[in-house]
């Protein structure tokens, strides 16, 4: 651009000067009512935020691309452009345009990105926008819109890799070298945004050095990026240990449906279905408790006791609720007042949610600081107007009788017009001219307005201002007067009212670490008290915790599907280290049994009711699941990789204290190694891990294991039969019964889809034959099975098979000549004759 900066306009020029600066992100540049965009920033954004992209000044040959919006209105601009990993630059006008020699100053006034953001109101709502830092020692979380920081000191990088992806972070915030490696791991342009920031030790105070070097390089980030006013409205840095906590990764979460459903959708995921919530902060307060259940008895039970405490109490607790719908987000609130975009309407409507909060403490005997409270909603209250404009800048702000000075200066603004009508009345009595007119005009402003057949009567004092062709225009010492009262009024009253938002505005930010204690209060008794609604609307129970490591749900049901659909009850019932390993067809309901008992669990470690009659369990330290078909196209990684590293994963890391869900292990390789598999995976669960375990399959061959596994509890889900004009068509009944499915169903199943009746008939042919070649439906691969558990092979799995029966030999006989043959010495025609051979031998 230097060689270019004599053909630059001055407005150009001073652009080109700040974006120089911020080379690396979109400047939003401030022009009058208008925010535009230059160059290849309107280029790129133009497309992104649907607007037209035009050029400056094209007559003049200047074909700069530009685009640009109101300023009121960019909001949905920013957040599309942060969804996307960019970077914003606000450059405003620093100065008043009146006031300007020349052109008006500019300068950068924020710093946006998509964990700092613009408007916390654009955020969703139960949703936490976390930062993130890391170090070889910890791993930092900064929510700049609620005010939560925290940090959790680590020793493994599994454990960072586990925190990241189940929190979720929107940005990373990086060294030089960490941001290097993450760029070059990075697959696509989905994803959290990195940003590279060195710690910059100056914007630090003296106990914040002491802290780990991910929670500094956050600090040091976000006051770089918005002020030092920032701190006020941040909880400080606290460490969480996470030893007491159930860990639950990423895909235990995606698998149960936590919080998103399979096909990406919050309606329908388990916290939508039991989110009974009725504030913000408390849907927040809920997802972190279901990220991390506890495993401390007694927290447990003081939750469990807390909830119980308001369901004996149904009206209070209505009244509670009731209450707690007009909180609004607290935390969202605290976090815009620190921000430069922050107006009246944002203070009034934290005064609307202290008085909710104010209520609800008193209706719940909260103990806090009540007088505190109530001076700074009353503060609030008698300093601003309910009907105050967004604009901070232009006045109505301030009730009338909060300063005397001010109300002066707003009868002067507001009642000028009535001050001119008494002037004109006045000086037409003295002058006894009927016609005497008081007139403004932007350019002689105020006057005195006589017609020429009255010149006689005008007095001495007059000042000729103007002449016309049937009148002159006069002034007088005290028009000139109150002209400059009346102009001057509704600026100073604007820069008082524009002072005392201001000062109002610091007294709250000086309050933040009560009111954020308060919040926190108020959202954790939402919680409570929406969990005690939840009991209470589905008959849920309060769970029993046993040392003995046994599974007792009577008549449980699943919390999502019970609210879709008739649901049918069931009865589960586990020993210590007990596998249930439940056969029968798809559709009968064997994977929501399975969740249903993780989700029982996970529910009772949160310290909630559970949906069931009556239930004892175990504190369980993890639930591992795999479930579903996935691949990983980015990794390179297929459906059966996917499931094998997952599996690998869980048997690598389950305890005997952990609650293991699997379901249709092998289905993504061939029959007989997918049953291999699924044997020996499940001879290692209930010889090895010995942890409690539901393990569903369509390999009915597995069933006999329970003659050699007392601890294996065969299952199955009940399914009737009817025949309807000749054809059989069976029924799901999704009732639990001991023992192994008698059959299969699979093709069953395929006529409910609608497949064609001539695949049906012809499976069933194929399904026949294969019957009658198998004999008993046993396959002989797994007559035998054991796990070497000596001590120098305590991992490794052995299967033992038996010799094929003698109807099997045909099979023996075909695969010797077939191993065999020498394809090079063998000519076409020998080959086709040896297949038809082996063809005629097996058919």
């Amino acid at each position: 651009m230097e060689n270019l900066d004599k053909k630059l306009t001055p407005l150009m020029k001073q652009y080109w000067d700040i974006k120089s600066a911020h080379k690396d992100k979109i400047l939003f540049f401030r022009m009058g009512d208008f925010y535009e965009l230059f160059d290849q920033d309107a280029i790129t954004a133009a497309p992104i935020l649907g607007i037209a992209l035009t050029a400056r000044n094209k007559n003049s040959g200047d074909h700069t691309a530009m685009c640009g919006m109101p300023h009121h209105s960019i909001h949905n601009y920013l957040n599309k452009l942060l969804a996307l990993n960019y970077k914003v630059a606000l450059c405003d006008q620093i100065e008043d345009p009146k006031d300007a020699k020349g052109l008006v100053k500019r300068a950068v006034t924020r710093v946006l990105s998509p964990g700092m953001v613009y408007d916390p109101d654009t955020l969703e709502s139960t949703r936490s926008n976390y930062i993130a830092s890391y170090d070889s020692e910890s791993v930092s979380f900064l929510e700049s819109t609620t005010g939560e920081a925290f940090y959790i000191r680590i020793q493994k990088e599994e454990e960072r890799q586990h925190l990241l992806s189940v929190l979720g972070a929107v940005e990373f915030v990086l060294s030089e070298s960490q941001y290097l490696i993450e760029l070059q791991s990075k697959k696509d342009l989905a994803g959290p945004c990195f940003t590279q920031h060195e710690v910059q030790t100056s914007l630090l105070l003296k106990n914040e050095l002491m802290l780990p070097e991910s929670v500094q390089r956050l600090l040091s980030y976000a006051i770089s990026m918005q002020g030092e006013l920032l701190r006020k409205t941040l909880d400080p840095f606290e460490e969480r240990v996470l030893e007491k906590r159930m860990e639950l990764s990423s895909q235990v979460l995606q698998h149960l449906e936590i919080f998103e459903t399979y096909s990406g959708h919050r309606q329908g995921s388990v916290f939508h279905a039991i989110n009974k919530t009725q504030s913000a902060a408390g849907a927040r307060k809920l997802k972190n408790w279901m990220m991390f259940p506890l495993m401390e008895l007694s927290e447990i039970l003081a939750r469990q006791n807390k909830i119980q405490f308001w369901m004996d109490r149904v009206v209070e607790l209505k009244s509670i609720r009731q209450c707690m719908s007009q909180m609004g987000d607290i935390e969202r609130r605290l976090g815009k007042i620190s921000n430069p975009n922050c107006n009246a309407r944002d203070l009034l409507a934290l005064k609307d949610s202290l008085c909710a909060g104010l209520e609800l403490s008193k209706l719940a005997n909260l103990s806090l600081d009540m007088p505190k409270l109530e001076k700074i909603i009353f503060e609030i209250s008698k300093t601003l107007r309910d009907d105050a404009p967004l604009s901070t800048k232009n006045g109505h702000l301030i009730q009338k009788g909060y300063s005397v000075d001010l109300d002066r200066l707003i009868d002067l603004a507001t009642n000028s017009q009535d001050l001119l009508t008494q002037l004109e009345m006045r000086e037409k009595e003295k002058t006894q001219i009927s016609n005497l007119k008081v007139r403004y005009n932007q350019v002689f402003g105020y006057y005195i307005e006589i017609t020429k057949t009255h010149l006689n009567k005008i007095p001495a004092h007059y000042i000729r201002k103007q002449t016309l062709t049937n009148a002159e225009r006069f002034m007088t010492e005290e028009l000139q007067s109150l002209e400059t009262q009346i102009l001057s009024a509704q600026t100073k009253r604007a820069e008082m009212e524009s002072f005392i938002f201001e000062n109002l505005k610091t007294e709250i930010l000086n309050s933040s670490a009560f009111l954020l204690h308060l919040s926190h209060l108020w959202s954790e008794l939402d919680v409570i008290s929406a969990l005690a609604w939840l009991a209470l609307e589905k008959s849920y129970v309060a769970p029993e915790f046993n040392q003995h490591g046994a599974v007792s749900l009577v008549s449980s049901r699943h919390p999502v599907v019970e609210q879709l659909t008739t649901f049918v009850a069931n009865t589960i019932e586990l020993s210590p280290q007990g596998c249930l390993l439940l056969t029968g067809p798809n559709m009968a309901g064997k994977s929501t049994l399975m969740r249903q008992v993780a989700l029982s669990v996970l529910l009772a470690q949160i310290g909630s009711y559970i949906p069931a009659k009556k239930a004892s369990l175990p504190i369980f330290d993890r639930i591992f699941t795999r479930i579903g078909a996935s691949d990983s196209l980015s990794e390179g990684l297929s459906t059966f990789m996917v499931e094998m590293k997952e599996t690998a994963y869980l048997l690598n890391h389950a305890t005997p204290k952990s609650l293991i869900i699997l379901d249709e292990i092998g289905r993504g390789t061939s029959t007989f190694d997918g049953m291999s598999l699924a044997q020996s995976i499940l001879v290692y669960l209930v010889q090895t891990i010995k942890a409690v375990s539901l393990f569903a399959t369509h390999y009915h061959e597995l069933t006999h294991l329970a003659a050699q596994y007392p601890q294996l509890q065969n299952a199955h889900m009940k399914v009737g039969e009817k025949t309807t004009r000749g054809e059989k068509e069976i029924q799901f009944i999704y009732t639990l019964e001991n023992g192994p499915a008698n059959k299969s169903y699979g093709i069953e199943v395929a006529k409910l889809a609608g497949m064609p009746k001539a695949v049906t008939h012809m499976a069933r042919k194929i399904l026949d034959q294969k019957e009658k070649e198998v004999g008993d439906g046993v396959l002989p691969l797994f007559s035998f099975a054991t796990v070497d558990d000596s001590d120098e092979a305590t991992d490794r799995v052995s299967l033992y098979a038996t010799p094929a029966p003698a109807e099997n030999q045909k099979w023996k006989t075909v695969i010797q000549d077939l191993t065999a043959v020498s394809i090079s010495e063998t000519s076409p025609m020998e080959a086709l004759n040896k297949i038809y051979g082996w063809q005629k031998s097996l058919s």
